[in-house]
């Protein structure tokens, strides 16, 4: 009996339903409890009631639903556009820290190792700086060991990256 009451109410809410389609109202009221309206989709999916009789409301919830879907979808893209361009911010921002701090330590060298440092660059040997700036080579040592510190590498080769960055 409450199996046949149940299938009785449904087709009355179908039948009620139907009428609100005829008069162009069914959207509207869909649009405005679409809630109701997928939970009786899915209570007629479950009913003995055959899907002829309801499709034309999976048709509309399909609409509906991809409406939904759509509208997120496209919120989704602005918020993943949004973040994009924050975290694009922060890498430039990061960049633009390191190269100051770079160019800084640069700047803090003395007037000879920023000499030394544009020999070493040019690929002179310590031997060769010594001789041509008129130092010892300890002395030679004793800068490019300054110049390591203040520009925070410890080879040649880190020198020679840093400095083209």
């Amino acid at each position: 009996m409450y199996t046949k009451d149940s299938l009785e109410i449904l087709m009355v809410k179908l039948i009620g339903i139907k009428q609100l389609d005829n008069k162009d109202l069914l959207e509207k009221d869909i649009a405005k409890n679409s809630d109701y309206y997928i939970a009786l989709l899915e209570e007629l999916k479950e009913s003995h009631i055959e899907r002829s009789e309801y499709l034309f409301l999976e048709n509309k919830l399909a609409f509906l639903t991809t409406e939904v879907a759509e509208s997120k979808y496209a919120t989704s893209k602005i918020v993943i556009l949004l973040l994009g361009l924050v975290v694009a911010g922060l890498l430039f921002f990061v960049f633009r820290l390191i190269r100051r701090k770079n160019q800084q330590a640069i700047a803090d060298l003395s007037k000879q190792e920023k000499n030394i440092q544009g020999l070493i660059v040019e690929g002179k040997s310590n031997k060769e700086i010594a001789g041509e700036l008129f130092i010892s080579l300890s002395t030679v040592k004793t800068h490019i060991t300054n110049i390591y510190s203040k520009l925070q590498v410890s080879s040649r080769q880190e020198l020679l990256r840093k400095v083209k960055n």
